[in-house]
């Protein structure tokens, strides 16, 4: 099991920035498939994952599909922020996410316990825990940062 590698995409010059996060959706374009950059741009990304900026190339390149001007980008998967069951909440421990069974939309915590990014079955490392949140079912859930893991 080891970490994810950076990789190389493209994405609107106005984006081009250290530190953005953007969700890829993979949506595409009739001229998307016979574009030469459609690997870079497309299929180095996974659908539904949080990708993070972490460096910018001078390189830029023309999008026909868009009509827009994308930069060369060097990403990683972002860490997400999520809760998990307090009992297995231990800094540097390697997890399957399980998330958490919920569906009460108004809570503040939602998101936490539906986190964009992670998918049940996810191997993930918990990078810091941060303490226990409340949860209005009463279930013991502690709110976590975590790197998904091949």
């Amino acid at each position: 099991m080891g970490q994810r590698k950076n990789i190389i995409t493209l994405i609107s010059c106005e984006n081009a920035k250290k530190g953005y996060k953007f969700i890829f959706e993979g949506k595409t374009f009739k001229e998307c498939k016979s574009c030469p950059l459609f690997k870079v741009c497309v299929e180095n990304l996974e659908r539904g994952r949080v990708y993070e900026v972490v460096d910018v190339r001078s390189k830029k390149h023309k999008c026909k599909a868009l009509n827009t001007d994308l930069a060369v980008v060097e990403v990683k998967e972002a860490d997400i922020e999520a809760a998990i069951p307090t009992s297995i909440a231990v800094e540097g421990a390697l997890i399957t996410y399980r998330g958490v069974d919920c569906s009460e939309v108004s809570c503040r915590n939602y998101g936490l316990c539906n986190p964009l990014g992670l998918k049940i079955g996810d191997k993930c490392k918990i990078i810091k825990v941060y303490g226990k949140i409340s949860c209005p079912k009463g279930k013991a859930l502690t709110k976590v940062l975590l790197s998904r893991f091949l």
